[in-house]
């Protein structure tokens, strides 16, 4: 008599689930589960882990039991495809239409400006050229997160926010993936000023080198993000950048000195062109010009990519 040995149905249960993700976004074009499943796949190692632990347990409290039909891990696998699927679907069905909000804040009497944008998810594109402190066209959906944006000015310095805040009413929490947030961003270089960016899941491009910068937080999350530093900087910048699930593109001046000083975690960082010494890295004009980039990145998952001006 042959005896079949049972093998595991892991691998089968999420071929199946791609493919019903796939048969469901090619039937309905508006939807977009990329960020979803970039921003939450970890939740699928974790329930299969959890899934096996039960029956590593469960083996233990009974050695000599036979093996049920299907086991914790595979059950959990089968319950979060469902669980993507309903998510994915129910999200589709909270898009509504888009509505634009303008935004024009002037300097007041400010001296120096911190700017903190916060956006969980979309396409951000930030630049200068703004007669105010800031001109913005804020698109956003209506039956999500709509965005805020206040301004205050402490002492000598304004303090310019923008973020998305939730709709109170809507419980399929957003920032689940698809949202179609759109921010076009342009700051004045009057003041010196400080930027701090945050971008969840999506898309920034940042043109900064017609800014007066003198610090640059920018942190990344599921997505992916560039940001260009070239041109005839005025003043020196120190910039940390924080890479995360997705690709940075850091374009550097020729003319003004760089270092970077550079950690890939489990992406990595690819410095072109750029002369090595451990995780340093700096470009020709290092300690020829009076003024200096320092850059601080740090890798996540994803890669960065140091890209010097030709």
């Amino acid at each position: 008599m042959v005896k079949y040995e049972r093998t595991s149905i892991v691998g089968a249960t999420v071929l199946i689930g791609l493919g019903v993700l796939f048969l469901y976004t090619n039937s309905h074009p508006g939807v977009d589960p990329w960020p979803l499943l970039s921003r939450y796949w970890p939740v699928f190692l974790i329930f299969v882990g959890l899934g096996k632990l039960w029956d590593y347990y469960k083996t233990k409290k009974n050695p000599g039991g036979s093996r049920g039909l299907i086991t914790g891990g595979e059950i959990a696998a089968i319950a979060l495809i469902i669980f993507f699927v309903i998510a994915i679907s129910r999200h589709h069905d909270f898009h509504g239409a888009t509505a634009r909000q303008h935004e024009g804040i002037d300097y007041g009497e400010a001296q120096s400006a911190l700017v903190d944008i916060e956006m969980a998810e979309g396409d951000l594109q930030l630049s200068g050229g703004a007669q105010k402190l800031l001109d913005a066209d804020l698109d956003y959906q209506k039956s999500s997160s709509i965005p805020n944006v206040s301004y205050e000015v402490n002492g000598t310095e304004g303090h310019l926010v923008i973020k998305q805040i939730e709709h109170s009413h809507v419980h399929f929490a957003p920032g689940w993936g698809g949202e179609k947030n759109d921010w076009d961003i342009h700051l004045g270089n009057k003041l010196p000023m400080e930027l701090k960016v945050q971008i969840g899941a999506g898309r920034g491009t940042l043109h900064l080198s017609d800014l007066p910068l003198t610090k640059l937080d920018l942190q990344m999350g599921a997505g992916s993000a560039t940001a260009d530093l070239r041109g005839d900087w005025k003043n020196s910048l120190d910039a940390h950048i924080q890479g995360g699930v997705g690709s940075a593109t850091i374009y550097l001046p020729k003319d003004v000195g760089v270092e970077v000083y550079a950690h890939g975690g489990l992406g990595s960082v690819n410095a072109h062109g750029m002369e090595k010494d451990g995780d340093r890295y700096v470009n020709e004009a290092y300690g020829k010009s009076p003024i200096t980039l320092e850059l601080h990145v740090e890798g996540g998952v994803g890669s960065i990519d140091l890209i010097p001006e030709m």
